[in-house]
């Protein structure tokens, strides 16, 4: 054999071997592929499972929350509250029922003021609230009016700001840039768009405030927690510290105050209160709620999926509907 064929195998054999190289690449990157879209496929088939078994979940709590129709009074330990478990054949749910009216509804601001007589009419009962509730934050009372302002802004249908001028106008040059929303607000977490917010004021107000579908902001006082207590002091501004709210939760009958009119007997025994400053802010006050906040957990081999729920009660009907849902993975 002479040297060029021994060249040409040679080159022949260093053909195949780059072709075999290239081979295993393209085979390996094909099953790791594929590898992606039977996990891929896997996850999406999990998640689907989980949803279903917490939409199903949830008509086992629906059932029991279409008990507290109309305006009965809710028990702090109620078997509403009890957890809900459920074990599929391939998943476990696992859901904790809150009451979600333990809050101050921001989206109550946009309900109508009743007309005030006289030269200087006082500050409207949800003014004080909030910026009662805005100083427990930490805010500054000027800072405290602006920002009630701005809430106000952000969520009337109008274009015209404090000042007189349009709200473009007034938000104008913002950095990020950001516009008032001109409806309601669909989550808390809203509220730190307002330009004069604070961050360091969010963790105490995200306790505090919400942002319920409807323009009314009734406190359930009968679910209230004695760490909560800053929230029945800012209703009734003024009138109670955080420490007298404090003791007026840990003083709560067992089975909850039967009605508004119990809650304020038991207020005016307790605490040297004014019958004016109940009727001032009466409206802010239930003994019951129409709505609850679900909290989920469900798991496979596979994933895990946490999804909150808010729920809302018909309070004619007993019809439970869910008005918002949040998902998030846990691979």
């Amino acid at each position: 054999m002479n040297n060029a064929q021994t060249r040409q195998r040679g080159v022949a054999l260093l053909v195949v071997l780059i072709l075999l190289v290239m081979m295993s690449v393209l085979a390996g990157r094909i099953s790791q592929q594929f590898c992606r879209s039977l996990q891929k496929t896997r996850y999406q088939l999990s998640q689907q499972q989980l949803r279903w078994g917490i939409q199903a979940q949830e008509k086992v709590i629906g059932q029991k929350l279409q008990t507290l129709t109309g305006d009965k009074s809710l028990a702090s330990d109620g078997d509403w509250r009890d957890p809900v478990i459920t074990r599929g054949e391939f998943y476990t749910v696992e859901s904790a029922v809150t009451d979600a009216q333990t809050c101050f509804n921001v989206n109550s601001l946009l309900a109508e003021e009743p007309a005030q007589s006289g030269a200087a009419p006082e500050k409207a009962q949800k003014e004080r609230i909030v910026e009662a509730l805005f100083a427990r934050a930490g805010i500054s009372e000027q800072t405290a009016q602006t920002l009630y302002g701005q809430l106000r802004d952000y969520l009337d249908a109008d274009d015209v700001a404090d000042g007189g001028r349009k709200e473009s106008e007034a938000w104008a040059g913002l950095t990020p840039a950001r516009f008032p929303a001109n409806q309601m607000m669909r989550t808390p977490g809203e509220i730190r768009a307002l330009p004069a917010f604070p961050a360091a004021a969010w963790p105490v107000l995200s306790r505090l405030m919400c942002a319920l579908p409807a323009t009314t902001g009734a406190v359930d006082v009968n679910t209230l927690a004695p760490e909560q207590a800053p929230l029945l002091a800012a209703v009734y501004d003024g009138v109670l510290s955080d420490d007298e709210a404090a003791r007026l939760i840990a003083s709560r009958p067992e089975a909850g105050w039967e009605s508004v009119q119990a809650f304020e007997e038991q207020l005016l025994r307790q605490l040297p209160v004014k019958k004016e400053d109940l009727e001032r802010s009466r409206e802010f006050v239930s003994v019951s709620s129409r709505y609850f906040r679900v909290d989920s957990r469900a798991t496979t081999d596979d994933l895990t999926l946490r999804v909150v729920t808010q729920l809302q009660v018909n309070s004619s009907t007993g019809d439970v509907a869910a008005w918002q849902r949040r998902y998030r993975i846990v691979e």
